[in-house]
């Protein structure tokens, strides 16, 4: 069953979207407030919206750039306590790690809009992989999908980052990737450690 929450950015939510869509908000502002002080007179109005767009542009924009590693970091958190909470185990006795892949993002910002994140449990005799997990900057939540792949140790020949994602090679000559930004190293350890306890 898929679960989703909000992701607490901790800003004015019209200023965080504004931020993500700022190339919109100042073509708008401009496209209206012109409208307003050309076409109908309404000089006061129209300069208002010329001021107030923009500025709201850039207050959104630095919002973003404030608040986005903390909102990502937030909802890998909340991401992974649904994950375990789902497999039902002993967090002490199987580890539990997310691996995160950026989407697009906006010019001017960093971040990505979009973040796929892959929820990895290690445990004594198999990985427990739930990999449709998503975090939503933009629209502020988080789901977390129903798939979920069960991998006994005796099927996995080998598991190494490369070209920006984990690669899980098995005996039957599939190979499963999962992507993501950065090589998670401590992951692929104790990976390579419960192997070896299990004989693999």
């Amino acid at each position: 069953m898929a679960e989703k929450g909000p992701i607490d950015v901790g800003t004015f939510t019209p200023v965080w979207t504004a931020g993500w869509q700022w190339p919109w908000a100042v073509v708008l502002a401009l496209l209206l407030g012109g409208n307003f002080v050309l076409a109908a007179d309404r000089i006061y109005l129209g300069a208002a919206i010329l001021i107030g767009g923009p500025a709201l542009a850039v207050a959104g924009v630095r919002a973003v750039k404030r608040g986005a590693a903390e909102a990502l970091a937030d909802a890998e958190a909340d991401i992974k306590r649904a994950a375990v909470a789902a497999l039902d185990t002993d967090p002490d006795r199987t580890p539990t790690y997310t691996m995160t892949a950026a989407g697009d993002s906006v010019i001017g910002i960093d971040e990505s809009k979009q973040y796929r994140v892959t929820v990895v449990a290690v445990g004594e005799s198999a990985l427990t992989i739930r990999p449709d997990a998503e975090a939503n900057l933009l629209n502020t939540s988080w789901t977390l999908g129903a798939d979920t792949e069960e991998l006994p140790y005796d099927r996995i020949v080998g598991v190494d980052y490369t070209d920006g994602a984990v690669h899980v090679r098995l005996t039957d000559g599939d190979n499963l990737s999962y992507p993501a930004d950065r090589r998670p190293d401590d992951l692929l350890s104790v990976i390579e450690r419960r192997r070896s306890a299990a004989g693999v």
